[in-house]
């Protein structure tokens, strides 16, 4: 079951964003999911922004969506997208590493699994 819980969620959200997007009169021009994290790209106002959350969070009873609405900058899984549309019409992207960083990695002689250790470089 653990394997599917991804796949269900991704096809929940799909209808859920579906349904949100098509009633909605104010649409952001970008609109990216990864399963439940949503980053958007509006030309509208923040409070017409704000409205759109508020009317989102009543579509469904146990989905509520949150969101930040940065001047500078956002932040988007690991990704820190800084915005400089209107001077440059153009984003600087870093990586984005959550307060609860420790850097901390698995040493070679756990009892990991070799293929494991053989590609935890890549992750």
């Amino acid at each position: 079951m653990g394997e599917m819980t991804v796949t269900f969620a991704n096809v929940f959200m799909s209808k859920i964003e579906t349904q949100i997007l098509s009633k909605s009169v104010k649409k952001p021009t970008v609109w990216k999911r990864y399963i439940d994290n949503i980053s958007s790209v509006w030309d509208a106002s923040k409070r017409d922004i704000k409205r759109f959350i508020e009317r989102t969070n009543t579509h469904h009873p146990t989905i509520k969506f949150t969101a930040e609405i940065p001047n500078t900058e956002s932040t988007f899984l690991d990704t820190i997208i800084y915005k400089r549309f209107r001077e440059q019409s153009i984003l600087d992207i870093k990586t984005h590493f959550k307060p609860t960083e420790t850097f901390q990695y698995t040493h070679y002689t756990s009892c990991h699994p070799s293929s494991v250790k053989k590609r935890i470089h890549k992750g």
